[in-house]
């Protein structure tokens, strides 16, 4: 090595200084495109991502968002027409929806006044987080709160209300007004000239720390939440019945299940684009489709309290217009079948017709 560098310097005497200066420069220049071409100084903008479409500007990708939307405002409307806000659980029931009408409508707004910017796009950050934020928490809410009146009947007008405003609120309504707040500030969505709308970029091989933050987190702890005070419900009931109910207790499930089959599809697939695993166009519409058939799904099943009451209005309507003896006799009905045990299931649940007394009790309060 030290005689390789001692003929370098004695070739050099012989060489023109100007010469060596040329020299030295092509070496360097040569050094230089040679170790720091393969080095990419900006990481972002050249590794691949996948643009998420949260606002399509189609009629046709909205359908599932306007379908949800047209049921959550029946369930809404039709609350308010009843009153039956001044029921606990029935306050619960349209806080959930009010929540959904928020991230629906926000989503359908794009079709009257589509996105032209990122700010744009992060004022309309702030509904759509808050509304699957809050929805997603009063589920899991509802849960811990059925397990509570199941366990001590006698607190559905006097614990429950005061749970709402103490924690409830709080955990359903402040955190996510926060979390909409911030996504504000963090870029959660931004504004695509190609698709000229608003979406969510999703990096290979780096950890999108907003989509855990803004969603999956809290809807991973709701839906963990839900399944373990609902299996805790289940359990509850069916020794109430002393056993003999079996398996059609576990119909309950579906309260969780709704949360779990909207949106565990979707963070699966986001979660496998974060770490360079490629999904086909179809699988991301699918998810999102799911994603967004949340709030129809939901009217349904936390909405059959609205179907009860108009039942029960109907019936008292057409009551006032039979004859006293029809009545008499409309209300021998009535009375067998609740001897019969078909007027077990409560405003809310959904459990068998098969109830023991004890269960009917408990439910009766609700």
């Amino acid at each position: 090595m030290c005689l390789w560098i001692l003929s370098i310097r004695i070739q050099l005497k012989f060489i023109p200084s100007n010469k060596i200066k040329s020299l030295h420069v092509d070496i360097f220049s040569s050094f230089n495109s040679t170790m720091f071409t393969n080095i990419p100084f900006n990481i972002q903008a050249e590794e691949p991502y996948r643009e998420m479409v949260y606002f399509p500007l189609q009629l046709s990708s909205l359908i599932p968002v306007l379908i949800s939307a047209i049921a959550i405002t029946i369930v809404i409307l039709l609350s308010l027409i009843f009153k039956l806000y001044r029921r606990p659980f029935s306050l619960m029931v349209l806080a959930i929806n009010i929540a959904h009408f928020l991230f629906h409508s926000t989503k359908l707004s794009v079709l009257v006044f589509p996105p032209y910017s990122d700010l744009h796009c992060r004022v309309l950050s702030i509904p759509i987080i808050f509304g699957l934020q809050s929805a997603a928490a009063w589920s899991a809410l509802f849960a811990h709160a059925f397990l509570i009146i199941i366990t001590n009947p006698s607190s559905c007008d006097t614990l429950l209300p005061l749970m709402i405003k103490k924690y409830y609120l709080p955990l359903a309504v402040l955190l996510p007004s926060v979390s909409g707040i911030m996504s504000f500030f963090t870029r959660h969505f931004v504004y695509s000239e190609t698709k000229g709308t608003c979406i969510h970029l999703i990096y290979a091989d780096h950890m999108d720390i907003p989509f855990f933050v803004y969603i999956c987190i809290p809807i991973g702890l709701a839906c963990i939440g839900s399944i373990v005070w609902y299996k805790m419900l289940i359990s509850k009931i069916y020794g109430l019945q002393g056993g003999r109910a079996g398996h059609e207790l576990y119909v309950l499930m579906i309260y969780p299940g709704i949360l779990l089959v909207c949106w565990g599809p979707t963070l699966i697939v986001q979660t496998l684009m974060q770490f360079g695993i490629e999904s086909n166009d179809m699988l991301v519409d699918i998810v999102l489709l799911l994603v967004n058939m949340q709030g129809f799904f939901d009217a349904l099943v936390y909405g059959k309290s609205i179907k009860n009451v108009v039942s029960d209005s109907i019936r008292s309507c057409l009551k006032n217009e039979v004859s006293t003896e029809e009545e008499s006799l409309f209300g021998l009905q009535i009375s067998d079948k609740r001897s019969l045990g078909m007027n077990v299931t409560d405003t809310y649940s959904i459990l068998s017709e098969h109830s023991e007394a004890e269960l009917h009790n408990v439910t009766k309060t609700l």
